[in-house]
């Protein structure tokens, strides 16, 4: 499940989308509202929207309706983020249907705790670094070291499911499964963990492991396993 990030302001949007990845979501982002409806179209997985107020040729109160007047996003939740906070705007938007609002600068905590409130029970790509981090007992250089050795493995073996996925190869994968499983527990990497559980279910499962089965939840882990990647070298954009 993604968040959509609908945001003008380069540098905002940067802060939000590394914010928010940092803490385990996937983070779909776009500069504008035109963008954003392109994403909606299709991306089926958008389950928050994130978005600024003012914002050049439509708004984001103009965008919030624009969403809202088709059925398939009709009860997709919003939190506005602006610059400003007068009555006039919040009362527009709680009549587009809308209650959750931060002002700028977002402090992340705020951010976290309404996100949380909105998407209870959301599985994250990996869980925040701090809390992985003090749980391990290790200081956060340590433990970003621990996340680039980690990364690296993880690295190679979507190079390897990648290109045997390419070719077809759709039996005796030779990814390392009991080492990707034994690390993404470690590090509380959820979205991995389902998948690679599911694999677990299927293979005890008599008559369940069908070529079209094993290639779809190969190619689930396939994403979740960039996905992770990714979350685990956000330090390096900064």
């Amino acid at each position: 499940m993604s968040i959509l990030i609908v945001e003008d302001n380069p540098i905002s949007l940067k802060i939000l989308d590394i914010n928010l990845r940092e803490n385990g979501y996937e983070v779909v982002t776009a500069p504008d509202p035109k963008e954003a409806m392109v994403i909606l179209d299709t991306n089926p997985n958008i389950k928050l929207i994130i978005t600024d107020i003012m914002m050049p040729e439509m708004d984001g109160l103009e965008f919030i309706a624009k969403v809202k007047s088709n059925a398939q996003w009709k009860k997709l939740p919003f939190i506005i983020i602006s610059a400003m906070s007068n009555k006039k705007t919040v009362k527009k938007a709680i009549a587009l249907g809308c209650q959750h609002f931060l002002v700028k600068p977002v402090q992340s905590q705020k951010l976290q705790k309404m996100v949380k409130s909105i998407l209870p029970g959301q599985r994250l790509i990996i869980r925040n670094k701090s809390q992985n981090a003090a749980q391990m007992g290790l200081d956060i250089a340590s433990y970003q070291r621990i996340c680039t050795m980690f990364g690296d493995m993880l690295k190679k073996e979507t190079a390897v499911l990648e290109k045997e996925l390419g070719k077809g190869k759709y039996k005796d994968f030779s990814l390392n499964l009991k080492q990707l499983r034994e690390s993404a527990t470690t590090l509380s990497a959820e979205r991995v963990l389902d998948i690679l559980d599911d694999l677990d279910n299927m293979a005890s499962e008599d008559g369940k492991r069908s070529v079209w089965n094993i290639t779809k939840y190969y190619e689930a882990l396939l994403v979740e396993m960039k996905l992770l990647y990714n979350s685990l070298t956000i330090s390096v954009e900064l």
